[in-house]
């Protein structure tokens, strides 16, 4: 008896089942219209498909903030660069803005070789970037044979106090390097102008078609970027901005600068985002002549020079 009932029970149950699978069988095309219609009048929050900060990241890099920088702001900048340079102490051998462990760290460097001091600090260059206000200033210490070796610092800093330093790299020469404040004059600085001049760069490419020949040559970049005052060692930078460039050219931003004297130049730093690849020039404005000059690949800093 209990036999009976259980299989009565499911046999039912199969029955209902197999009775619902049939009206959705037969239903399907109905209940697909209707539950894409019911999809397309809902709001999904776009945070739920794409995260707006990876976009940004990924899309359009975060540009610096570009404002004039005068011929008073700039000596302005010059009397902070003097104040931090002064801060150090010769006779103890000791630099303020440095930390205690990154004094150490200084001393250990120099005293690897014998009858090598610390003598002088000489700064390269000024700039800005992300991160805020920058020097970055030469430690020169000499040896015996007069040869000079040279620890570069990068000292970020506010209201002429160092708030952060990094240590960049040494360079050896048989002299001092020179520095920035050798004229004492900015003149126009560029940076009103590097704008116009990047969306010059996007015309000039879509103007001449170049970027829908995938086999242009350096040569023929060149030979573009020569049309806007460019030099000829300027194709390779060409090349891989234009190639690298989106449909709406919005993928590159203007993310640092520096002012150097010798020369005197105004170096611009772009990123170029592609592909969840990013890449990096170097946009040089001449200060003496007032135009914009060259093209690099990478950042390339005055302060790399030995």
């Amino acid at each position: 008896m209990q036999m009976t009932k259980r299989f009565f029970k499911t046999l039912v149950t199969t029955i209902i089942i197999c009775l619902c699978l049939f009206i959705i069988y037969y239903n399907r095309h109905l209940l697909v219209r209707n539950t894409s219609n019911w999809l397309s009048e809902r709001t999904i929050p776009f945070n739920l498909l794409v995260s707006p900060q990876h976009v940004d990241k990924s899309i359009h890099p975060q540009a610096l903030t570009l404002n004039e920088v005068n011929n008073q702001q700039y000596h302005n900048e010059l009397k902070t660069v003097n104040v931090l340079i002064n801060s150090s102490n010769r006779h103890h051998q000791k630099i303020a803005w440095l930390s205690s462990a990154q004094n150490r760290q200084l001393k250990a460097r120099i005293q690897k070789k014998s009858h090598r001091y610390f003598y002088s600090i000489t700064p390269l260059v000024i700039g800005q970037n992300r991160q805020g206000k920058y020097t970055i200033l030469s430690v020169n210490c000499r040896e015996d044979n007069k040869q000079i070796q040279s620890y570069r610092y990068q000292i970020y800093y506010n209201h002429q106090r160092a708030r952060k330093v990094l240590y960049l790299r040494s360079t050896h020469n048989n002299k001092p390097p020179k520095f920035i404040g050798f004229t004492n004059n900015l003149g126009t600085s560029g940076i009103v102008k590097a704008p116009n001049f990047i969306e010059t760069i996007n015309q000039t490419l879509n103007n001449s078609d170049i970027t829908n020949r995938p086999d242009a040559s350096v040569k023929q970049y060149s030979q573009v970027g020569k049309n806007i005052g460019l030099d000829p060692n300027s194709g390779s930078a060409l090349q891989k901005y234009a190639l690298n460039t989106n449909a709406d050219q919005k993928n590159s931003a203007i993310t640092g600068y520096e002012f150097s004297d010798v020369p005197r130049e105004t170096k611009f730093y772009l990123t170029q985002i592609n592909k969840e690849q990013t890449f990096y020039y170097t946009l040089i404005y001449n200060r003496n002549t007032n135009r914009f000059t060259g093209l690099r690949l990478k950042h390339q800093s005055a302060a790399q020079q030995p």
